[in-house]
């Protein structure tokens, strides 16, 4: 094995644990809780499912976006390229969700499709993807660095919803006191956690 593929994987792995830990789209940037929430107290979705789906388009929109995104800071329009940028980012996000859900459409039974389509609606389009492409972008990461920190920041929503999931059923207690019983309760938990990984990784999570 060369040392260019060595490196290669060094960094695609470097910034997919740099994305589960110091960068966690949910614990040190708060991206995608309120869906996270949504879909945890949600009987037709999986966190499972979601999470799979969520990872497949966050690749997908990932490589669209460094891909396309580019070309605007290289057209006329280069100095709009900032307002333009999200606007782009949500349209892959569009695009990628109507491709995956036309072709699943056509190979899956409609039982197997009416499972996970709920799933996929709400892994399509959301501040966890979109916020990680800004991200990458705006940290000029190349197309490794890209992929490696797309696929970790999904890997870190998986951990963290299911941390979080764990935890609804943990304080759904008779000890707690009843104006704190529910979503309180929860976000009081989700910061306990977040200052945790915070003391685990350090200031890391501020750069």
């Amino acid at each position: 094995m060369n040392s260019t593929l060595m490196n290669t994987l060094f960094t695609f792995f470097s910034y997919s644990v740099l994305a589960i830990g110091a960068e966690n789209v949910i614990f040190a940037r708060g991206l995608g809780l309120s869906t996270g929430l949504r879909m945890i107290n949600d009987p037709r979705k999986d966190t499972i499912y979601f999470c799979t789906a969520l990872t497949g388009f966050q690749l997908i929109n990932s490589i669209l976006a460094y891909l396309v995104v580019p070309l605007v800071y290289r057209s006329p329009l280069a100095g709009y390229a900032r307002f333009i940028t999200p606007v782009i980012i949500v349209a892959c996000c569009a695009v990628s969700f109507i491709v995956v859900v036309l072709v699943l459409g056509f190979t899956l039974k409609r039982s197997a499709f009416k499972k996970i389509i709920y799933s996929l609606t709400g892994a399509s389009i959301n501040s966890a993807i979109v916020g990680t492409i800004i991200l990458s972008l705006g940290r000029g990461f190349n197309f490794v660095e890209t992929i490696g920190f797309g696929l970790g920041s999904s890997i870190g929503y998986l951990l963290a919803m299911m941390l979080i999931s764990e935890g609804e059923r943990k304080i759904n207690h008779d000890l707690v006191p009843q104006n704190f019983r529910g979503l309180p309760i929860t976000l009081i938990y989700i910061s306990v956690l977040a200052l945790a990984i915070f003391g685990l990784t350090g200031n890391t999570m501020a750069l």
